[in-house]
């Protein structure tokens, strides 16, 4: 999830919030994509969430027989009243990986230990070696700092070496509160909240490399993680069970924003562009919290790395019903 990026885009959002919330959304995303985000949501959902799934059916069916996105969602859902939000992005991260340990590759990604004692360890005891041994590694990985982000973000991508390319997926957490590090390399003076973008924390922890461990620890929660099978050209599986789709899929707090919830995101980005696309509530994350935080799926590779790494924007949602 997103740590510590970047400054709030007062201007563009008073701008935003003036361009009238009951105009025709103008989606800016292809269909394929938003019918793929509605119908893997909508056979996500349990029989009992009945509401959700019409909406979705009632859209999907919609978008099918040709209509626009704007006269689908008018002509199907009413509109809440618009709401401000913090938008983050996270994306699917690529690890060189292997399967057995080795000098260059010794740290281990876990899978679910099978006691109760072993799953509530915190990040340090596990990182010095609490769990080795036990047969719970189901890979190894060159980088302690790529590994840390693979666990912020939940799911990944790994190059085995050999022309191969596996899958790892979140199986579970240690129950610890996920602490930033961004928000503490902040609080201890080592950069500014704008300055503290994921590309210029890694920058700074590898610059440092005795402090590295030091911060990574300050965040106790760790992730465990299961190999999952995929086909390459679909995203990684959410916390609703369905698979992500890049600018579609959406993270939020299931408290407030159930799962399957469809959105109108407007959003300023990085480069001066707009972002207006239809999402779907597809996703949770430790750092999503209350109705003002959403995180955006940006999609796997470099591209979508950069922009996860640095979006941070003062945006505007209508979820509908």
């Amino acid at each position: 999830m997103a740590v510590g990026r970047g400054t709030w885009c007062c201007a563009a959002l008073s701008w935003l919030l003036l361009c009238g919330a009951a105009q025709a959304f103008e989606d800016g995303g292809d269909r394929s994509s938003l019918i793929a985000a509605l119908e893997g949501a909508r056979i996500a959902l349990p029989s009992s969430a009945s509401q959700s799934r019409r909406l979705l059916d009632a859209l999907t069916t919609a978008l099918r027989r040709g209509r626009s996105v704007g006269d689908a969602i008018d002509e199907n859902a009413r509109r809440r009243a618009a709401t401000e939000i913090l938008l983050t992005g996270y994306y699917e991260p690529l690890l060189t990986a292997r399967r057995r340990r080795s000098q260059e590759f010794r740290f281990p990604l876990y899978r679910v230990p099978d006691d109760a004692g072993s799953r509530t360890l915190p990040r340090q005891e596990i990182d010095a070696g609490a769990l080795a041994g036990r047969g719970l590694e189901i890979f190894w990985v060159a980088d302690p700092i790529e590994s840390f982000f693979l666990h912020v973000q939940g799911s990944g991508r790994l190059g085995l070496g050999d022309g191969r390319t596996a899958r790892v997926g979140y199986a579970g957490n240690n129950g610890h509160t996920y602490h930033s590090i961004g928000s503490e390399l902040v609080s201890r003076g080592a950069m500014t909240v704008k300055e503290a973008t994921a590309p210029a924390i890694k920058e700074w922890l590898r610059d440092r490399p005795e402090k590295t461990f030091e911060i990574l620890h300050t965040n106790p929660r760790y992730i465990f993680f299961r190999e999952v099978e995929g086909p390459d050209d679909v995203g990684p599986v959410g916390a609703m069970g369905a698979a992500l789709v890049a600018f579609r899929s959406v993270a939020t707090d299931p408290a407030v924003v159930p799962m399957g919830t469809v959105g109108l995101l407007t959003a300023p980005l990085p480069d001066g562009a707009t972002l207006r696309r239809v999402v779907v509530a597809m996703d949770k994350g430790a750092a999503i919290r209350g109705e003002r935080r959403v995180d955006l799926f940006t999609g796997a590779g470099a591209a979508a790395e950069a922009l996860a790494g640095v979006l941070r924007a003062r945006s505007q949602i209508i979820w509908l019903e």
